[in-house]
């Protein structure tokens, strides 16, 4: 019985402890996935290229893509952002541009154990 009690427990997959942290608001959540990001230079600024480093969590999670829209507006990037993988959980983001100030929404698609997670936060970028 205790056999067949640890072969069960074995068998049962764990969700991989997630050690992301992040203390101004860049890290979000969506199902097992976990993901922060901080930008270069910081802050944004309008009109002005920028790079994203995004950390991803469980390691083994993949970044399909990256984009940004203006809800209030009703229209995205004038740009096509291109990921790098770095090392299993760290990938880079270039080509990445707000050419108006406002409200902007980042979207991550995260594929993770067959699923794609979609996760998404809010950026306020100052004239």
């Amino acid at each position: 019985m205790r056999l067949l009690l640890v072969a069960t427990l074995l068998a049962v997959p764990t969700v991989q402890a997630c050690p992301l942290q992040a203390d101004d608001g860049t890290l979000v959540q969506q199902g097992q996935v976990q993901l922060a990001w901080r930008s270069t230079p910081a802050p944004m600024l309008n009109g002005q290229p920028f790079v994203l480093q995004v950390q991803v969590c469980p390691k083994d999670a993949v970044l399909r893509r990256v984009d940004a829209t203006m809800p209030d507006h009703r229209h995205g990037m004038n740009y096509r952002p291109t990921l790098k993988a770095l090392e299993p959980g760290a990938w880079q983001v270039d080509g990445m541009l707000w050419h108006m100030a406002g409200r902007w929404e980042l979207r991550w698609d995260v594929q993770h154990l067959g699923r794609t997670e979609v996760l998404r936060t809010s950026v306020m970028l100052r004239p």
